[in-house]
């Protein structure tokens, strides 16, 4: 996990699988995870109630209701997980915020 994203966790639900259940939401225009462009601004999990703050490479996509839904199912999917909660994060984001592993990824795709 990065450790630009804040949040609390109570132990209820792991959160190393919960963070792995947003890996592998992938941002449909570009071949990398959510987590990996570093859209996952907080992650705060209470019990089985799971509660994350997305931002997205931009207001004006058409994709970010889709990738907000993927990124609810994905985590519904993990054990224990009773509520899923992601919420909308209005933080800028730039290519900054992308992993090293997600910017190599990029670069291997000739995106960058």
């Amino acid at each position: 996990m990065t450790a630009r994203v804040l949040g609390v966790c109570d132990g209820s639900v792991d959160r190393e699988q919960v963070w792995a259940a947003l890996e592998r939401v992938e941002d449909p225009e570009l071949p990398l995870s959510i987590a990996d462009l570093g859209l996952i601004r907080r992650l705060d999990i209470d019990g089985g109630r799971v509660r994350v703050g997305l931002t997205y490479t931009s207001l004006a996509c058409p994709c970010n209701e889709m990738i907000r839904e993927d990124a609810e199912a994905a985590l519904a999917a993990v054990p224990g997980v009773a509520a899923a909660i992601v919420e909308e994060v209005l933080e800028p984001w730039s290519r900054a915020d992308v992993t090293p592993e997600g910017l190599a990824l990029l670069r291997a795709v000739a995106v960058v």
